[in-house]
């Protein structure tokens, strides 16, 4: 692209998205409140203040960065700092885990008895403490077969070493996965930023509530979170590899690790292919030569898609799941589409048993598309410009993330002091990241840079959700945009 045009592309994007996040924020505060009215006072006084508290967080972090800065030991004092904030979310997460009991449930319990199952008595057996109407969950949604592959080899592993089958090892993989994902965005900041400004991204990241929230919580949100954070933190440093002109060897190596890595965040995340396409634009703007532009985006594909193909393979192979039961019971990513068009844009019981009803990939397909229609149909322009305004209120406002409703037991995880304080944290974070749209809107190279990348990742992110099922959680492998922006 000419500089003009990236120019203006960084310039449409910035103010453009920029408006458009801040308006889902304000919409999202306004739908909060609104819920919070008949609940309690206290949470009603919390969210009055919210604003204003969000905004003395922010200047806050703005007065803690500027002392970063005077720090005398300079990078090592801010590495030395980081250490310590590792170490307490670290402790943080343990003690959690320590006070509070958990029990999966909904599509994790299914993944724990099908592995529980598998490792007892092999891979016929994975249903038999299903329900009824996930007779076949494994051919239905080949998107968990990953993190059932992970929870087979750790129920083993336990297994052979004590004879019984917990969750303690999926625990404590899932702590450990999110704090390399921690470690793993400051590396990623110091790339971008400066030492000072890294360690107040780290701050920031401490405010991601499902950082501990999300700790025993190990389904695919956060057992994602390494490999997307992985993948992103890869193709930063080839790109600051290419910058510096290191030697060939050294830029083809760390791009191929990228592909590869995202082929695994895929595979654990669906969601976590948004990352092609941000590349694929981020390529087009920061690459000057044709030749340049191609060459990686083409190998990126061809990687990207052998690796998925392997790890599809190798798990229906190990699952007993032959390529007739999936093309009977897959369900088409259309029909997430399609039932996220009505209702609160989130799960519906009817929509899954309209898609079950029909038999083979493509009857879904053509089913879920009129069912599509007739919803569109039935809304009108309005009714669902509207329902797109719901959904992304429904996906952004909660700072909780659902936690309360995934670990039930946890108690401490549905009161209002909670709620209240994760909600402050939350919104202070999507302050933040809607200021960053609005700063450097005139730099010309501004386009080409990592943190211009960052944005368009967010900007994929929300679109993607606006059109998918909504869920908050969905947002939580991308942690590290929360941090970053």
């Amino acid at each position: 692209m000419s500089a003009k045009i990236t120019h203006f592309f960084s310039r449409a994007v910035n103010y453009g998205f920029g408006i458009f996040f801040a308006l889902i924020i304000l919409m999202s505060y306004i739908s909060l409140f609104k819920q919070m009215v008949d609940y309690s006072p206290l949470a009603i006084v919390g969210l009055v203040l919210l604003p204003i508290v969000c905004v003395a967080l922010c200047s806050a972090l703005k007065h803690l960065q500027n002392y970063f800065e005077r720090l005398k030991g300079g990078e090592r004092e801010c590495d030395r700092i980081f250490v310590c904030m590792s170490i307490c979310l670290l402790v943080t997460q343990i003690a959690f885990t320590l006070c509070f009991d958990f029990t999966p449930r909904n599509d994790l319990a299914y993944i724990c008895n099908a592995a529980e199952s598998y490792v007892r008595y092999g891979a016929d057996s994975i249903y038999n403490n299903l329900p009824t109407r996930h007779s076949h969950y494994f051919a239905v949604y080949p998107n968990n077969h990953m993190l059932l592959l992970v929870i087979i080899a750790l129920y083993k592993l336990e297994f052979v070493l004590t004879g019984d089958i917990t969750n303690f090892l999926p625990i404590a993989i899932n702590i450990l996965g999110m704090n390399f994902s921690y470690i793993l965005m400051y590396k990623i900041a110091r790339l971008i930023y400066t030492p000072s400004k890294a360690l107040i991204c780290a701050v920031r990241g401490l405010m991601f509530t499902p950082l501990v929230t999300y700790a025993m919580y190990f389904y695919t949100d956060s057992m994602s979170m390494p490999w997307i954070t992985l993948s992103i933190y890869l193709y930063v440093k080839w790109r600051r590899q290419n910058r510096e002109e290191s030697p060939k060897k050294n830029r083809v190596i760390t791009f191929i690790l990228f592909s590869v890595v995202l082929a695994i965040a895929y595979k654990m995340k669906g969601s976590a292919l948004l990352i092609l396409p941000a590349v694929f634009i981020d390529m087009l703007i920061s690459q000057k030569r044709v030749r340049d532009k191609l060459l990686p985006i083409v190998g990126c594909v061809i990687i990207f898609s052998a690796g998925c193909a392997l790890i599809s393979n190798a798990a229906c192979s190990m699952l007993n799941i032959c390529d007739e039961e999936l093309d009977t019971y897959r369900f088409p990513n259309i029909h997430w589409v399609m039932m996220s068009a009505d209702g609160d844009g989130g799960y519906e019981y009817e929509d899954f048993e309209y898609t079950k009803s029909f038999n083979g990939y493509d009857e879904k397909v053509s089913a879920d598309v009129k069912r599509l229609e007739q919803k569109l149909e039935a809304e009108g322009p309005r009714g669902f410009f509207l329902h797109m305004i719901s959904k992304l209120t429904y996906t952004w406002k909660s700072g909780s993330y659902m936690a309360g409703y995934y670990m039930e037991n946890v108690s401490l995880l549905n009161s209002i002091p909670f709620y209240v304080i994760a909600a402050i944290f939350h919104f202070t974070l999507l302050f933040l990241m809607a200021g960053s749209f609005f700063r450097r809107m005139h730099n010309k190279e501004y386009a080409a840079s990592e943190e211009f990348f960052l944005k368009t990742l967010l900007m994929l992110l929300v679109i993607f959700l606006m059109l998918w099922e909504a869920r908050c959680r969905y947002t939580v492998s991308f942690f590290l945009l929360f941090a970053l922006l």
